[in-house]
């Protein structure tokens, strides 16, 4: 299992300079288009890094088993299977977790220079956005656990056809479920308020956290059986 992530890390160390400029693109056009808005425009940039990051890293090491024969050579070394599929999903929530953590260094490095421009505050904290953060890289895991075994089923191409179709209709799904006259959203408001306490906050990211952790274990579990059955 190590030497299969150290693999699997040899390979994320040469795609994250690339994720990292486009995360730190987003982030700023983000922040700079909700400067109005004030450090609730630092938390949206943060967010958008973090929920980004698992689908990127996910399909650019799906893509990598598809140059040079990687993913055929890769099964001639003394890796089990499981132990493949395991560092793959390791590597995805490591470096996911740590782009997570770099968008909310940056928002709490940004919030002194918002206030010393003249840009109101809106009392959001520094526990808000790393809350904001760590929700939207988990949920974002979720719908990578809910794709990833197609990639091992499938391949990266085929997979990648699939899997933005699943992403549409989650997408769309999330839309009207958080849609203003949906009584699940009026639900979820009335748990955090207007003006939310921390408490409340963790307790919503550690079931988001609890949900995740169980799809993680089911996706790795169905990824193990159907990457074992696959002939590569």
């Amino acid at each position: 299992m190590k030497r299969a992530f150290m693999s699997e890390l040899a390979i994320v160390r040469t795609l994250v300079p690339s994720i990292a400029g486009v995360g730190l693109f987003i982030f700023v056009v983000l922040t700079l288009a909700n400067a109005s808005d004030g450090d609730s425009g630092i938390s949206a940039g943060a967010g958008a890094v973090s929920a980004m990051s698992p689908i990127i890293f996910m399909s650019s090491l799906a893509g990598f088993d598809n140059q040079n024969g990687w993913e055929r050579y890769r099964a001639t070394l003394p890796f089990s299977r499981k132990d493949i599929i395991c560092a793959r999903y390791l590597s995805v929530i490591v470096f996911s977790a740590v782009m997570a953590c770099a968008a909310t260094l940056l928002s709490i490095v940004a919030i002194p220079l918002f206030s010393s421009a003249g840009i109101p505050s809106t009392g959001q904290t520094v526990f808000e956005i790393a809350i904001a953060s760590a929700a939207s890289m988990l949920i974002s895991l979720m719908m990578v656990f809910l794709a990833q075994p197609l990639f091992f089923r499938f391949g990266h191409m085929e997979a990648l056809r699939l899997s933005v179709g699943l992403f549409a209709l989650l997408g769309c799904g999330t839309m009207a479920t958080l849609s203003s006259s949906n009584p699940i959203s009026n639900w979820l408001m009335s748990i955090a308020g207007a003006n939310p306490d921390p408490a409340v906050l963790g307790c919503l990211c550690a079931g988001i956290a609890v949900l995740a952790l169980v799809l993680f274990a089911l996706s790795c579990a169905i990824s193990t059986k159907v990457y074992r059955a696959r002939d590569l």
